[in-house]
Order: C-alpha cells, then structure tokens, then sequence
C-alpha cells in the first residue's frame, strides 16, 4: 500500500539525463531570482505605505468623512501601485525570460490587455472581500469571527465561480473536436460515476507552448478543460493527464482543501485579531482604529506575514492529493507506461525543476517530477504482485 502522505524517495538521474535536470535549473533558476525580486519589492511597497503614512494622506486628499468613499479610494490606489511595482518583473519574465526558452506566444496586445482585466477583477474581488470584513470590523468586536465565514464563503464562491466566470474573461473554450478522443475521455469519466458538462480545449497557444489540463465545475458545471497544445501528444498520454484531474474529482480533494484551508483561516483570522490590538501597529500606519479604511494596507502587511505559515501545510496536502490523483491514473487506464510517458513529457517540456532544494520542495504544490515516477514504479510492483496472489493454484 503506498502511503501517499508521506515523501517517495527519489534520485532525479535514474529518470532524467544530467542535461535535462541542468536545463531545467537554468530556466528555472531566473525565475526565481524575479519572483524573490517581486515579493521583496512588494514588501518594500507595504512597508513604504504603512511608514509615511500614505494611506491615510491618499485617503485624506478627497475630504470625505465617508467611511465607503476612503475604502473605494485605498483599494483602487494600492491595486494599482501593486500593479504598477509587478510590471517591470512581469514583462521582463513575458516577453525576456519565456520567450528566450521559446515558451511565450504573448503579443504586446494580449499582455495589455490581460493586465488591465487582471486590474479591475483585483479590485472587484478585493472589494468584493474587503467591504464586508471592513462593515463588520466597524459594527462588532467579533469581526474576526465573522470575517473568517466571509472569507471562508468567498473562497468557496471563488472555486465555484472560477470555471463559468473567471476564466472566460481571459481564455475562449470550444467543445474538444476529436470525436473519438472525447468518447475515450468521457467513457473513462462515465466509468467512475462521473457525469460531466463538456470536455473543452482552451487556447492556451495565445499566451504559452506549455501544455496542461485540469477538472474544473460543481454540480452540473463540471467539465474537463485541455490546453490546446496538449492535444499534440497521444490519446494515451492525454487519457493519463485526464485519469489523474478525474481521481481530484473522485477523492474529493476540493472539498477536503476547503475544509482544511477553512480551519486554517480560522487560526489565522484569530491570531489576525490579537495582533490588531497591538496600538503600536496604529501609530505605525498613521491611522487611529482599524475602524478606518486607511488601514487596508496595515491588516494586508499582517495577513501577508501570516499567510505563508499556512502555505507549507497546503503545499503538504496537495503533494499528497497528487500522489493519490496519479495512483488513481494509473489503476483507472492500467497504463504504466502511458504514466512515465506523460510524466516525462510533461516535465521536460516545461522544463519543471528536476530536482528541487528541501525549501523549494516543502512550497510545492506538485512532487517532483522523479518523485512522481517512483511511485508509479512502486504502483507497478504492487500491482504485479496483487496480480501474482490472485491467480488460482494449478490444480494437480
């Protein structure tokens, strides 16, 4: 039985050439150097805001005592900064880095327009989530509490609505073509108990050459998406990629990350309260209360601070549910070697890091690629020897 909970051991050179895993680290490599640029120019920005005061003087300058008129003011201004301060790194990672290792596809049009859709979905759904909490940290002491079932329920909304309203905004999907394809895929779904909406393929060729899939929808939304560029690679390594995003559904992995994520944000909306009666904090941001919108950027700097903690027990938890989504790939199509094949591929083409740093794997969100072999190798020996003890004795 393999313990999907628990880290495979796994040597990166029995499954990959030393060419391959340098490759991989040279692409990766950049990338990490402007993600630490990013966030350490974010935090420069907070603290810069939360120092001189900025909020509460930008906050000032529309003389109104209007409580929802200074929230609207704080959200715009520091979404906009925020996504003025990311630019220089994103454009470089868009048209430099990927471009350089033949990955983006992105035109200078789609970028802008991606990036101006990305601002106003910021600032709704910041105000969407952020309104609330701010009506309920001014109507009772107990805001905490509340704002965590609004945050809880706004999460929840989020991963309903993502499918059917997010993602179109920024990507068209088209019913999958292949006939045959699509009757494997839905045969496949069909002899799990899952009845699906559609099986679409997305453009993703508009912004990148990497390819993927994921399971998306509840209820009656439910439906399997595909990146265009994966439809390049054989029906068996596409009905791999499909049984694993089938075995999230079928382990109810969604629901078990809400819960999980749910108690995690009680603790941190708990300790987020403690912290708020630190009235240093106030003198700090240049506001009097928490009551006023002016210090937005205060409780972000804190719930930022506190955010990551969460992120290594997540990170654990979806290695895990990958593990099991691979294990229930492989004992639905019973196909090992489509298994490696897609796992190599996958890996290679997107020149994911082969093989990680410990601080680099407790983030991830995926096992490493050689982790992912060995436990379908191991998948492979206990199958043989289930096999091997279920045959009958020959009868003499």
């Amino acid at each position: 039985m393999i313990n999907t909970y628990r880290r495979i051991p796994a040597d990166p050179a029995e499954w990959f050439e030393p060419a391959e895993v340098r490759k991989a680290k040279d692409y990766q490599r950049p990338l990490n150097v402007a993600r630490a640029i990013s966030l350490a120019l974010n935090a420069a920005l907070l603290l810069a805001i939360i120092f001189t005061h900025a909020a509460p003087r930008f906050a000032d300058a529309f003389s109104t005592s209007s409580w929802i008129l200074r929230f609207f003011a704080i959200v715009l201004g520091f979404t906009i900064v925020g996504e003025i301060i990311d630019l220089p790194v994103t454009i470089w990672t868009t048209f430099s880095h990927e471009k350089k290792w033949g990955f983006s596809t992105e035109t200078p049009g789609g970028f802008v327009s991606d990036q101006l859709k990305g601002l106003v979905l910021g600032v709704v759904l910041q105000t969407v989530l952020l309104l609330p909490l701010w009506w309920l940290i001014r109507t009772t002491d107990l805001w905490w509490l509340y704002g965590w079932a609004v945050f809880f329920a706004f999460t929840g909304l989020l991963a309903f609505l993502f499918s059917v309203v997010i993602a179109p905004i920024f990507n068209k999907f088209t019913p999958l073509e292949d006939e045959s394809l699509g009757t494997r895929l839905r045969g496949l779904a069909h002899s799990q108990g899952l009845r699906i909406k559609a099986i679409e393929v997305m453009d993703a060729s508009k912004r990148t050459r990497k390819d993927n899939a994921y399971f998306a929808g509840f209820g009656s939304t439910k439906k399997i998406v595909l990146y265009d560029n994966l439809l390049a690679q054989s029906p068996d390594v596409i009905a791999s990629v499909v049984g694993h995003e089938i075995g999230h559904w079928k382990r109810r992995h969604i629901p078990r990350t809400l819960v999980v994520a749910g108690v995690l944000t009680f603790v941190l909306f708990y300790v987020l309260h403690l912290v708020m009666k630190w009235s240093t904090l106030f003198r700090w941001a240049g506001v009097s209360s928490l009551r006023d919108p002016a210090a937005i950027p205060l409780l972000l700097g804190v719930f930022l601070i506190l955010f990551p903690l969460m992120g290594f027990v997540t990170s654990w938890l979806s290695r895990a549910h990958e593990r099991q989504a691979d294990v229930f790939a492989l004992d639905v199509t019973k196909d090992y070697d489509a298994f490696v094949e897609t796992e190599h591929g996958l890996s290679t083409r997107n020149l994911i890091d082969l093989a990680p740093t410990w601080w680099r794997y407790v983030r991830l969100s995926h096992p490493p690629p050689a982790e992912r072999l060995e436990l379908g190798k191991l998948w492979k020996t206990e199958s043989a020897k289930a096999t091997a003890e279920a045959k009958p004795e020959p009868q003499i």
